[in-house]
Formats: C-alpha cells, structure tokens, sequence
C-alpha cells in the first residue's frame, strides 16, 4: 500500500512540474524571481522574522488577543475549582480558521463549556487565558495540581510555544494530554505542505511525545501511532496511555439561510450526481476520481461530479485540469467556496460521496454524508472501514477503474435513504472528557511499554 502510495505521489509530482515548466513565465522571469525570493528570504530572518515564512505562524499582541475572545450569553456554569479540564483552543483562537482540526476544537470546546465539563483557554506571552468571555468563566488561568490541560488545537504551527508550558504544568502537578489527529506528514511527507509538516515534527517530537497521555480521533490513528513509536524506535514517558474517541457529526448550519446559485444549479437538473467534499491537496486523490468518470463520460454514462473544496497545494495541475476540462460547469463542477448550507443541500440529492483520499484520521464526510442519507464510495483502507463500516462501498486504493465500476453499480440500483449510526458533538465532547476524567484510555501506560518495545512479539492490532 506504501509503494501504491508513494508511486501515485510521484506522479501527481511530475504533472505539476509538468505544468510549471508548461504554463510559468519565461526563464529570465523566472530567474529575477527566484533571486528576489532567495533576498527576502536571507532579509526576513536577518531582521528576525523569518516566521513569516518558514511556518510558523504570527501571534498578536495581548490587546489583540483579548479582542478574539468569544461572548457567551445564557446559564454557563462556572469551571470546577480543583481538578479542571482546561483545553488549549491557542490556534483556532487566533486565527478563525475553518479547517477539519479547528472545526473539531471548536465543537468540542462549546460542548464542554457549556457542560461545565471544560475551560476552553489560550496560549499567550507564556500564559492562560479563557477562550470564552461570560460572568462565571476566568479570564486569566493558573495551573495548578490535579489540572488536566488537553492541547486540543493544531499548536504545530507555533511550536516553541508549547515546551515551556509543558514544564510549567508539570511542574504545577498538572498532567498534559495530547491529541493526534493523523500522522500524515510523517508517514507521507511528500502528501503535505511543507509549511505544514516541517514544523509538525518537532510538534511531535518535543511536545506529544512529552505528554503523560495522547488521545487520537480514531481507533486506527491509535495504532498508527503504536506503530509509529515502535517503528522509530522512540521512548515515550513511562506513564503515558493511548486512547481514542468519536468524533461528532451534526450540522449547525442554519436553517435560514439558502444555498449558493451554484449549488441551486446542479440540484435542479435532472442528471444524476456524485460528490467529493474537501480541500484540494495530492492526499485526496481527486485525480483518481476525475480519472473515473472520464472513462464513464468516454462509454457515454450520463453522470455528472461535483468537488466541494477550496484550493490547497501542490494541486496547480488538477486545478488547470478541472477549470479546463470539456465537461466543465457541464457534467464536472468544482465549488471552490462551498458552505455548510450548500453540503447540507447537495448531501441528500447526491447519489453518492466519492471519497478517494488515501490517507485519513477520521474520514468526516463518509458520517456526514450518511447523516443526511447518502452512500459513500471510498477508499478501501481501515480507517474509512472503521468509520464507515459495512454502510458504505470501498473500490481498490488509487485504482480508478474499480472506482467506475462501484459508480455504474451505484447508477443501476435503486437509490434508497442510507444511514449509519452516529454520535452528535455533545456526545463526542462527553466521550472525550468522560475518558480523561476516568483515566480510561483503551491502552494504558504498561500496554504501551509492551506494545512499543523493540523486542515486542505483541501485533500492533490485537
């Protein structure tokens, strides 16, 4: 599977220096450019601020940081005096994002503010501070003994900052959980960008690897991550523990609010359609989808595909292929800035999800679209088995023709309501704090010890 991985990588690589060398500028251009990159680069971080572009990202000021904090009205309860659950939200708070990760820390952050279960904080100058402003929440926070601090949030992005509260909380009596989403930029580096995954390994390296537990967003990452510290040879603290937990999947989007024209567009016409949800960027292997249903259109199947998914990197090539194809904005549509309220919409009507990605933590739109009643079609690999379950299909890893063959399958049956069971985020957030609480990680400290030695005959699954 690493090979398959590896081999479609590569060429996913040699179609975008394919289009550079295609469609860039002329080879002057292109060398005034790459000397004024080189001095701003050499400038930045002789001015000490090379931040600004070697991933790591800016924090503002203290006044600003006050700024971002969320009100919140209603009956919240006031945090426990000893024992707390504090959740670091440092990166979501700062920067708004809308990513999978800050999507996750902010569901569960609300869920367990509101619960009283938490006190969702931030990071700032080497200090706590409530997330949430409301009469019984703190707006500073000390640790201290008996405190759990859960670093929740994408923190990679400003590593540095989180050594030093590491020690600082230990040194408090405070135990620190970590939480892994996926080990995406170390197991398939070339998958990420590198402003992301340069900084991710220290992230694992000096923080996760630091903690006295690290939880995961599914079963399958947990064992990744068994693997991955047996395979390196690494030594986790003594007492850490290992769990994992389900991830939520209701939808907030409101109900007032209507669909894009785009969105309104595709659902209108008669023709059936798949959908892929999720950000462009080589893991998810849209090409591989796009590579389907050509051959579909080719044999003359009337279907039609619509990616729902902002741009990400490395993907310059699949962009120009979609914007330019012949079938563009008539069988194949790309919604660039599609909102909850256009998922929402298309999910029911769609006649299947197309999930093609080959590396996952969690796989969210295989529960979302089953939520609103839609089959999946994904990737056969076990963390999308474990999500998904036997609810779904699953074509060959990267083989575009087992996809086709699921998809005509999908057009000759009966399309019928589909659903699996699912958690809704307050359970999810109630799983999650219930197992720290608890101390009921699914693989305590001496499980790890064996599971992760050099000379441990224990399979990693059993």
């Amino acid at each position: 599977m690493k090979e398959k991985i590896e081999a479609y990588l590569l060429e996913e690589m040699h179609r975008e220096l394919s289009d550079i060398e295609q469609y860039d500028v002329d080879p002057r251009t292109r060398f005034i450019y790459g000397k004024a990159l080189e001095f701003y680069w050499t400038l930045s971080r002789f001015f000490g601020l090379g931040r600004l572009h070697d991933g790591r990202w800016r924090k503002p000021d203290a006044v600003k940081a006050q700024a971002l904090r969320t009100r919140l009205e209603g009956d919240i309860p006031a945090p426990a005096a000893r024992n707390r659950l504090l959740i670091d939200m440092t990166a979501t708070h700062r920067f708004r994002g809308h990513t999978g990760v800050q999507r996750v820390v902010r569901e569960i952050a609300r869920a367990c503010v509101e619960s009283g279960e938490a006190l969702p904080v931030y990071l700032e100058g080497g200090r706590l501070y409530g997330h949430f402003k409301h009469d019984n929440l703190p707006d500073a926070v000390e640790l201290q003994s008996g405190d759990k601090l859960l670093l929740l949030d994408s923190g990679w992005g400003f590593v540095e900052e989180y050594p030093p509260l590491l020690s600082a909380a230990h040194d408090a009596g405070a135990e620190v959980v970590g939480c892994l989403y996926d080990l995406i930029p170390l197991r398939y580096p070339a998958a990420t960008a590198p402003k992301n995954s340069a900084p991710f390994v220290p992230w694992f390296k000096d923080v996760l690897m630091r903690c006295d537990a690290i939880v995961c967003i599914s079963h399958s990452v947990a064992l990744d991550l068994v693997a991955y510290i047996r395979e390196e040879h690494l030594a986790p603290p003594a007492n850490m523990r290992i769990g994992w937990w389900p991830l939520g999947a209701d939808f907030r989007a409101g109900a007032e609010k209507a669909p894009s024209r785009a969105a309104e567009r595709i659902a209108s016409a008669p023709t059936p359609f798949f959908m892929s949800v999720g950000t462009l960027e080589p893991r998810k292997a849209y090409s591989i989808a796009l590579d389907a249903f050509e051959a579909l259109w080719a044999e003359g199947c009337d279907v039609r595909y619509v990616i729902a998914g902002r741009c990400g990197w490395n993907t310059r090539a699949l962009q120009r292929r979609i914007i330019e194809h012949a079938e563009f904005n008539r069988k194949l549509f790309w919604l660039d800035n599609a909102s909850d309220v256009d998922l929402v919409y298309l999910y029911p009507l769609a006649r299947a999800l197309i999930f093609p990605s080959f590396a996952e933590g969690f796989g969210m739109p295989l529960v979302e679209a089953a939520y609103y009643g839609t089959r999946a079609i994904a990737s056969d690999i076990p963390v999308l088995r474990e999500i998904g379950g036997e609810g779904h299909v699953y074509f060959d890893l990267l083989d575009s023709h087992s996809l086709a063959t699921h998809v005509r399958a999908e057009l000759a049956a009966k399309k019928a309501p589909h659903r699996i069971s699912f958690v809704s985020w307050q359970a999810s957030a109630d799983a999650l704090a219930g197992m720290l609480r608890d101390n009921a990680y699914q693989i305590d400290a001496e499980a790890v010890r064996l599971l992760t030695s050099k000379n441990s005959a224990v399979e990693v699954g059993q």
